[in-house]
């Protein structure tokens, strides 16, 4: 969202949202925080009978007069909500209705694995979600499976609309890929949040990367849970820590030879997020001018749309990892492969991720959807 309206005249934004701790990069424009109802179930074990509540209609909404009071003199003539936390899109819903102005949905998640209600709840849910996306003027959705999803469970169609990497992020020269940065060693950099199912899985390739002397650079939050031991693979995996995103891309470009999206195999619980949603992760892999690997199975979104692409990145949907780390001592020994993936994921990149162009749909959704 940030990078989507970082060129919006401020003084036509107003964002009404929950507290948020600081350190996150801001907008110019003025922001107001809401808290909603019942907030403190949420974090509690009686969580899933809260959401329940609210798909029946029996939790109390956010009263609109406190939107209007968050306004000022501000006078909206369109609402933009994400489909994530219900208590909150519903509430953008009803003031859009209640003031008869558009309203656009951006849908990146299946919101159903991320608030999950009690079985004879989902009926309800899925009910009330359907006449807020039905409502919507726009409904932008992160992939074609997404759309296809929420065409099925709402009865309505919507736009694909991808999402939008840095404009900063510039690639690194293509023939930067044909050397190694530890001779005779892959170095493989991963960026992101491992506690969502993928540093599951790089604790489950850790003989890949031993068996072909590769090693992972690691830059994120530290790895918790069942995937807490990567930190104690000190002889392939070298963790960084968070970087803000800028500084740790660079650091990929400079000391890494290519990038992975680990996808758990197989995805478990996760498995229907994963068959929807689409990785932004793997939009800002395919700009740094690298080879990218992705591994999971072949209905992962981010699988399927690499699977289309020839060269734009080394796909591998194996169960064994010792046959991802054939494909690892290939990719490091091939110094040509190198090149023509790291080729191929930015001209694949480009054609489907293109910043600008994304930029440009997303305020032609927005003018549209206020001209109907």
């Amino acid at each position: 969202m940030y990078r989507l309206l970082a060129d919006y005249p401020p003084d036509r934004l107003h964002i009404i949202e929950r507290r948020v701790a600081p350190g996150p990069e801001r907008l110019s424009c003025q922001y107001e925080s809401l808290s909603t109802p019942w907030r403190r179930f949420e974090g509690s074990r009686f969580n899933r009978w809260k959401r329940s509540l609210r798909a029946f209609g029996l939790v109390p909404p956010v009263q609109l007069s406190r939107i209007s009071g968050r306004l000022g003199g501000f006078s909206p003539e369109l609402v933009l909500s994400v489909m994530q936390h219900a208590a909150y899109y519903d509430t953008a819903w009803r003031f859009a209705k209640s003031r008869g102005i558009p309203l656009v949905v951006i849908v990146h998640d299946v919101n159903e694995q991320f608030e999950p209600v009690l079985p004879i709840a989902v009926a309800a849910m899925r009910r009330r979600d359907g006449k807020f996306y039905r409502f919507a003027s726009k409904r932008l959705c992160v992939s074609p499976q997404m759309e296809r999803l929420c065409a099925e469970l709402y009865d309505v169609g919507g736009d694909v609309m991808y999402p939008n990497r840095s404009e900063e992020l510039m690639p690194r020269p293509i023939e930067a890929s044909a050397k190694l940065r530890s001779h005779g060693r892959l170095t493989v950099g991963f960026v992101g949040n491992p506690n969502y199912g993928y540093g599951d899985e790089l604790l489950r390739l850790l003989p890949a990367f031993r068996s072909s002397c590769a090693r992972i650079i690691l830059f994120g939050h530290p790895p918790a849970g069942a995937c807490r031991p990567l930190l104690d693979a000190a002889d392939c995996v070298d963790f960084r820590g968070f970087r803000p995103a800028m500084e740790a891309w660079r650091a990929v470009q400079e000391e890494c030879d290519a990038v992975i999206l680990p996808y758990p195999n197989p995805a478990g619980r996760m498995e229907r997020l994963y068959r929807h949603h689409f990785p932004s992760k793997l939009t800002e892999y395919l700009g740094l001018g690298m080879p990218v690997i992705v591994t999971g199975p072949e209905y992962c979104a981010g699988v399927s749309w690499a699977s289309r692409w020839p060269d734009s990145a080394l796909v591998w949907s194996g169960s064994d990892p010792k046959e991802l780390g054939v494909e690892l001592a290939r990719l490091r020994d091939q110094a040509e492969r190198r090149v023509a993936l790291a080729k191929g994921a930015l001209t694949s990149g480009n054609a489907e991720f293109d910043p600008n162009r994304i930029k440009e749909e997303f305020l032609r959704h927005l003018l549209d959807a206020s001209a109907s």
